[in-house]
């Protein structure tokens, strides 16, 4: 009988050996995927586009080519579109997402231009002609540039309306807190980065969480913001979750607020401008006039 029970014994060292070592590996590999995805975690985020692939001169507008430097020491370019004679005097900073650059989302900029609105906006460095790395302070810093240049121009921060797209409603969010705007357009914009991902694979979302933290958290600056909000957001948004939109519009309290449902997908805005220039119209329209 004692060597029966010893047998039994020996029989089962291998199936818990086997299984303390899948353990062991496991560890390892989700050890050794975290660290991986800190140490790239701006290519993870970020996908640039270098080449410029046109202009606002192709539409017939007039603009200007402006060189910036952040507080980093990074030069980033960035494109005036004049207002139009007669427009409200009022200027858009807009912001746009994590992929490709100012020249593959001109219809932003001809649209908000074409609302009589002086339009600024900005390269974050690595896009376009922009030289340096992305990052997520690199697009703060590079918000802060484009403020300053408004500043600079002559623009009073009651004047400017911040137009975040997709990622850029984060830098939008960023300025918005801490230099009271005109106004705030959230299009297309998640409440923090890992909410996305999270939302197509709710089953990484510890590992998004320890990987991406609280990046671009723009749900958590709501509470001190402080001007009108403007999200828009489609249900047939394929990248960012239209959830994330209204959870936004949901948790602002602190001024009016209004809500653009479009009927696309992630550039939804450049296929039914008609929906968001109503919006926009709409928005602005309730802004205290100007001296």
């Amino acid at each position: 009988m004692s060597s029966e029970s010893t047998t039994g014994l020996k029989g089962s060292q291998p199936g818990w050996w086997l299984i303390w070592r899948t353990a062991r590996l496991l560890v390892l590999a989700v050890s050794l995927a975290s660290l991986g995805g800190l140490i790239f975690r701006d290519q993870l985020i970020f996908h640039p586009v270098t080449e410029t692939r046109g202009h606002p001169g192709h539409y017939g507008l007039f603009y200007e080519e402006v060189w910036l430097t952040t507080a980093a020491g990074d030069r980033i370019r960035a494109w005036r579109l004049p207002p139009p004679e007669g427009g409200p005097g009022r200027v858009a900073l807009f912001f746009q997402g994590n992929s490709g650059n100012l020249s593959l989302l001109m219809g932003h900029l001809v649209f908000l231009n074409s609302l009589g609105l002086d339009v600024l906006a900005v390269d974050y460095p690595g896009y376009g002609p922009s030289p340096g790395r992305p990052s997520e302070e690199a697009v703060y810093q590079s918000a802060e540039a484009l403020w300053e240049e408004a500043v600079r121009r002559g623009a009073a921060p009651e004047t400017i309306l911040l137009y975040g797209f997709s990622l850029g409603g984060g830098a939008a969010s960023h300025l918005a807190r801490n230099h009271p705007p005109a106004a705030l357009v959230l299009d297309s914009t998640f409440t923090q980065l890992r909410d996305v991902p999270g939302r197509h694979f709710p089953w990484l979302a510890p590992y998004l969480k320890l990987v991406l933290g609280e990046a671009f958290d723009t749900r958590g600056r709501l509470g001190r913001i402080h001007c009108p909000l403007l999200v828009l957001h489609s249900p047939g948004d394929e990248v960012v979750p239209f959830e994330l939109g209204e959870t936004l519009f949901q948790a602002y309290r602190n001024n009016v607020k209004f809500f653009g449902r479009g009927r696309g997908g992630h550039l939804d805005f450049l296929l039914n401008q008609s929906l968001y220039r109503a919006r926009l119209e709409n928005l602005l329209g309730l802004l205290p006039p100007l001296e």
